[in-house]
């Protein structure tokens, strides 16, 4: 069997983002490199394409849409004195899963970057006012699992209907419910939810516990609604 040559990526200071680019290398396909390079130029009828395909679950028009947009990220946080390219890579990742389309049809590269920022920013203030918790996956939606299952029923169940419940009375977002579902029905530990999610760590920590919290405050419509 001939063994793939290996793809040379180029380097550089960010972590993330080589990771990011050697995944891309990996990949190998010409055709999504044309749309990168479209999406690259803010090739709206492109983009309009990929993004509705996002919302849609399709994952690679998403993920061509972050690589066609990740040069923009990297300058974006060299300008930012406090938070790293991860912080912009995940809040694009969360912008993009929640683009309006319909609303914001044009521009689109120019508004995701814009909506990136203000998301970035969203954070840091929410970090600012109030401790960061650390998860520990299954300790803190107990209490409502609790109150919303049967006896009977397993736990891990029991979270995926609470999560969906969750994202039908518009208490978490469709990528905060990910992020929930990915540590607490999957099990993953909190950096391959990271991983699978696009996001750093620390960032998927801050959001899983706000969304936890934001759950707790709403247990008794939770019980009836899962």
């Amino acid at each position: 069997m001939e063994r793939a040559l290996a793809v040379p990526v180029l380097r550089s200071p960010f972590a993330l983002v080589d990771a990011l680019n050697r995944e891309w290398a990996a990949l190998g396909r010409a055709d999504l490199d044309v749309a990168v390079t479209a999406a690259r130029r803010g090739d709206d009828g492109v983009l309009h394409r990929l993004v509705a395909a996002t919302l849609d679950g399709d994952r690679l028009a998403g993920r061509v849409v972050l690589q066609s947009q990740l040069g923009r990220l990297v300058r974006m946080a060299a300008r930012d004195p406090v938070a790293p390219v991860d912080d912009y890579v995940s809040a694009f990742w969360c912008v993009l899963a929640a683009y309006p389309l319909q609303r914001r049809p044009v521009r689109v590269a120019a508004n995701l970057a814009l909506d990136t920022l203000k998301q970035v920013h969203r954070d840091r203030r929410w970090m600012g006012r109030s401790p960061v918790a650390v998860l520990v996956a299954g300790d803190d939606l107990e209490p409502i699992l609790d109150r919303a299952r049967p006896p009977s029923e397993e736990p891990e169940a029991a979270a995926g209907d609470l999560i969906r419940a969750g994202e039908r009375l518009r208490l978490i977002d469709r990528p905060t419910g990910r992020l929930l579902h990915a540590v607490y029905v999957d099990g993953l530990s909190g950096r391959e939810a990271a991983v699978r999610c696009a996001t750093t760590p620390g960032s998927l920590r801050v959001r899983c516990s706000r969304a936890v919290h934001r759950l707790a405050a709403h247990a008794d419509e939770l019980a009836e609604a899962a």
